[in-house]
């Protein structure tokens, strides 16, 4: 009886607190907007500001970190409007420190994450069933036109019209025409379908094969397509999927923006594919956020004007006989004629578009004789021309030249058969000058042509002859080794102003992310500015495939020399770490996931390995993740690479704490030596065709994942002498020289 009276007060308490438990459980309150999207707490990377802000920005950091706190942290959970706000004030801050060089890169991580958040809820605010309709809407239009062309293709049959029946076409045509019944147009895709999946069960063998013809494959693809939409009757987006997908793709770039790691890269794209396929013409706003953040160019170049002019300015000077025939006098002397090749940049949108110009100067000395006198002429010719060039990432194309000549002829002197005779010869030479003087014009516009027809074939010739060279090397090479290696652009932007060439590239695969753009505007005065983003960086590392292999530090090296080798088809040496004389090289033993990746952030550049390492004589280190930054400032003529503290930490965390600090101290030894730091020369040399080229770095930034590389104007550029070919003879009639 006891017993039965404990079990039966257990089970009535039981009862009690379950209803008590049901009666007290609140309904869970549905996320509102972003809520559930965005990370619980602030970006690490956002809730640090710069050092030393004062005054008005120290006020500016204090508001942003308020409205971050709201739109991350606020447990009240923000109403959609207040969401909106407070992106609204998030831009509005935006905007008040643009041109703060102190703010740019917060200011552009900041701005990352406001454009897609602000994207995300337009996304959610779209008319979902309206994007649905929409959806259907072209694929009935596609459907119908699909019909449409096989109705037409079987019209020109002899027997076509008994196909149009058989698959129904002129039923299905009526009912797409009608603003469709659904039931009676699904069924006739189903009927459709059917028929296009059993074609080969027809006991005719040349029905088969005319079934099979290319021209039923757009019906057959257009059904299978809108069925597929259609599937589930009413066929509704469904609104959890896309909240669950924007959520993994925020998510997912919050990651990649702390690590840099190929997965969230992968994991981020994977979602915006569905989103894609869920959204399809719906997603304006979040695509546009991505490509301006996270799928735009990575490879970013700069060329002015005035540099390339410095660097290709190329002056030569030709002599030579004159013998022709002028008006009736034949006219003999000597040439010299000195031109200069340069560039000028034209507007274009779609290519690097400039013409190469000439100028230059013809000076003559002649005599021009007749059968009643000899005229003596010093001509002064000014010369100039230019050819358009146009390259498109692949190929160079050019326009015929064009050549205008100012010719001036002075007479200097002459002579007639009645020199000699007093009083007659000066009478003699007058009648000489004014006779020349009246066929100056004629005489000076024959000189013009004769230089035109000269210069301007040789000109063409030239430069068509340097332009076949190029595109065999761009086009033909130099494009097809960037393939082979996979490094390839994904993406090309070619464009010139009246002043600057620009080019931008992205190096993005499929499962890749790309860069922002670059924090700070590139200034109109600089000759040459290369920003890489570290998503080309790393990007072109992962075409390495380093991932689960064992290598020494020097084969790794080598690897990297081979690599820019075939790149750039010359052979690149690059520093080496040294070698124990007695444990050898140290294996590097690169994880399965990210060995190597770069991260460029307050001015530092991180390079991150993951990796173990074995050498002779020592126990082996597992893997760990190893950070090397790197700080870089260019002082006069030299660039200091200075080295800051390692960083290292088990992917597998040990059992003791002891052994991870001994570990960490022999990778901060190892890092410590294959980086030291450095200071190397700010000129570089490079080899051009027929000259020597000192081009001098006058600045290195490191600022929100770009690496931007400034190259001054003051190059130095020493011309190569030319050994000319072995020859039984010198030319009889004209000398080149060079001229410096």
């Amino acid at each position: 009886m006891v017993s039965l009276a404990v079990l039966g007060i257990a089970s009535l308490a039981l009862v009690v607190t379950t209803t008590m438990a049901v009666e007290d459980k609140k309904p869970e309150k549905a996320d509102v907007g972003l809520q559930g999207i965005l990370p619980v707490e602030v970006p690490e990377d956002l809730s640090e500001f710069p050092e030393g802000l004062e005054g008005k920005w120290a006020t500016w950091a204090d508001q942003v970190s308020e409205l971050l706190g709201k739109l991350y942290e606020d447990e009240s959970g923000l109403t959609l409007a207040q969401q909106k706000q407070t992106l609204a004030a998030l831009q509005a801050k935006i905007k008040e420190a643009d041109g703060q060089a102190a703010l740019a890169e917060y200011s552009s991580r900041l701005e990352r994450r406001v454009q897609v958040a602000d994207a995300v809820l337009k996304t959610l605010n779209l008319d979902l069933g309206a994007i649905k309709a929409a959806q259907m809407k072209q694929k009935q239009n596609q459907l119908a036109a699909a019909t449409k062309a096989l109705k037409k293709y079987l019209g020109t049959l002899q027997n076509g019209e008994g196909w149009v029946d058989y698959l129904q076409l002129n039923a299905l045509q009526k009912e797409l025409k009608n603003s469709y019944s659904e039931v009676e147009l699904l069924d006739l895709l189903k009927s459709l379908k059917s028929k296009f999946e059993e074609r080969g069960a027809l006991k005719d063998a040349e029905q088969r094969k005319f079934f099979n013809r290319k021209q039923f494959k757009g019906l057959e693809k257009a059904t299978k397509a809108f069925l597929a939409e259609a599937n589930g009757g009413a066929a509704k987006i469904n609104v959890g999927n896309v909240r669950k997908q924007l959520a993994a793709l925020v998510e997912n770039l919050e990651e990649y923006e702390a690590t840099q790691s190929s997965k969230n890269a992968f994991e981020a794209r994977k979602a915006y594919a569905m989103l894609r396929q869920e959204l399809e013409g719906g997603l304006g706003a979040l695509t546009t956020a991505l490509r301006n953040n996270y799928f735009n160019y990575n490879l970013r170049v700069m060329v002015a004007e005035d540099f390339i002019n410095r660097l290709i300015n190329d002056s030569t000077c030709e002599k030579g006989p004159v013998v022709d025939c002028i008006l009736g006098a034949y006219v003999t002397g000597n040439q010299a004629t000195t031109t200069e090749v340069g560039v000028d940049f034209k507007p274009s949108d779609s290519t690097l578009r400039f013409d190469l110009s000439l100028a230059g100067i013809t000076n003559s000395e002649t005599s021009g004789t007749t059968n009643q006198a000899v005229i003596y002429t010093s001509g002064h010719h000014q010369i100039w021309g230019g050819k358009e060039i146009n390259f498109d990432g692949d190929t160079f194309t050019t326009q015929p030249a064009w050549v205008q000549v100012d010719a001036n002829n002075t007479t200097v002197g002459a002579s007639t058969k009645l020199d000699g005779i007093p009083l007659l010869a000066s009478l003699g030479r007058s009648m000489a000058y004014r006779r020349t003087e009246e066929l100056r014009g004629e005489a000076e516009a024959i000189a013009a042509q004769r230089v035109r027809d000269r210069v301007r074939p040789r000109f063409d010739e030239e430069v068509d002859e340097r332009i076949t060279r190029a595109n065999e090397e761009v086009g033909g090479k130099f494009n097809k080794r960037l393939r082979d290696n996979g490094l390839f652009p994904s993406a090309r932007s070619y464009a010139s102003t009246d002043s600057h060439l620009y080019i931008r590239t992205r190096l993005m695969d499929t499962g890749e992310l790309a860069a922002n753009s670059p924090p700070l505007s590139i200034s109109s005065d600089e000759s040459v500015v290369i920003q890489l983003h570290e998503s080309v960086m790393n990007n072109s590392i992962s075409r390495m495939a380093l991932e689960g292999r064992k290598i020494s530090d020097q084969d790794l090296i080598t690897e990297f020399e081979k690599s820019f080798t075939d790149i750039f088809d010359r052979k690149v040496k690059l520093e080496r770490p040294p070698v124990d004389p007695d444990k050898g090289p140290n294996i590097l033993a690169f994880d399965e996931k990210d060995p190597i990746r770069i991260q460029i952030i307050d001015d530092t550049l991180n390079i991150i390995l993951r990796c173990g390492f074995e050498q002779k004589g020592e126990t082996a280190v597992p893997t760990q993740i190893i950070t090397v930054p790197l700080h870089f400032k260019v002082e006069g003529d030299k660039i200091h690479i200075t080295r800051g503290d390692v960083k290292s930490s088990p992917v597998v965390r040990p059992e003791r704490i002891a052994a991870q600090i001994a570990r960490a101290g022999v990778v901060r030894n190892k890092m410590e030596k294959a980086f030291p730091d450095r200071v190397e020369d700010s000129q570089v040399k490079a080899k051009l065709e027929n000259r020597t080229v000192y081009l001098n770095i006058t600045g290195i930034q490191t600022k929100d994942g770009w690496l931007t590389l400034t190259v001054g104007n003051d190059l130095t550029v020493e011309k190569n002498e030319e050994v000319p070919p072995a020859v039984d003879a010198p030319p009889a009639v004209e000398e080149k020289t060079a001229a410096k």
